[in-house]
Order: structure tokens, then sequence, then C-alpha cells
């Protein structure tokens, strides 16, 4: 198992039931993948540096997983694939970083 940090932003323009649906359609193809997630942390409504398609903020959703490296490519591809995913970033790391971060102790 390879350790990995994950950013999802996801679209503005839902209500809080369907991001928690969200999240948790993430948690669920973590699973189907035999890959789990060790921490978490809503980062909230933020601005985006830059507009992505016409959204200037987004949710941001950290997580720390753990997951085998083959099986990322299939996550992307199928967070791609879902409208409401605006961009996802994956990063391999040695360890995962202490919690909480720079940006969860920020005001949202």
């Amino acid at each position: 198992m390879n350790k990995f940090e994950a950013v999802l932003l996801i679209s503005p323009e839902i209500s809080n039931d369907q991001l928690k649906k969200e999240l948790d359609k993430f948690d669920s193809i973590l699973n189907t993948n035999k890959g789990s997630i060790i921490n978490k942390e809503d980062w909230g409504l933020r601005d985006l540096s830059y507009k992505i398609k016409t959204f200037k903020k987004a949710f941001y959703n950290f997580f720390q997983i753990e997951i085998d490296g083959n099986k990322i490519e299939l996550i992307k591809n199928n967070l791609s694939q879902n409208d409401l995913i605006i961009r996802h970033l994956f990063l391999k790391v040695s360890k995962h970083q202490e919690l909480p971060t720079k940006l969860y102790d920020e005001k949202k």
C-alpha cells in the first residue's frame, strides 16, 4: 500500500447534502479499489486562483489515503467523469503530514 494525499475541488453550486453524497461516493470508490481514507479535512468553500469552467469558488476537501499505486489511474478516471468534481490532485508521499494543515487553520 502506498500513501497519497488528495485534494478534491467540488462545484460550489451544490447543497450540503449533495456534497456529503459526493464525498461518500469518493470513499466508496476507494473501498472498491481496496484503499482507505486515513484522515480527511474539510477546507470549506474557497476562492479559486483562476476560473475553472465558470466557477470562481469551490469546496475544497483534503484526504490522506492508502491505496495500491496501480489503482490511482482508475480513481482519477472515475473522478474525471463526475461533473461535480471540477479538479482533483493526488500526490504520492513517503509519510502523511501532521494534521491539522495550515489551510484548515485559516479562516474559511
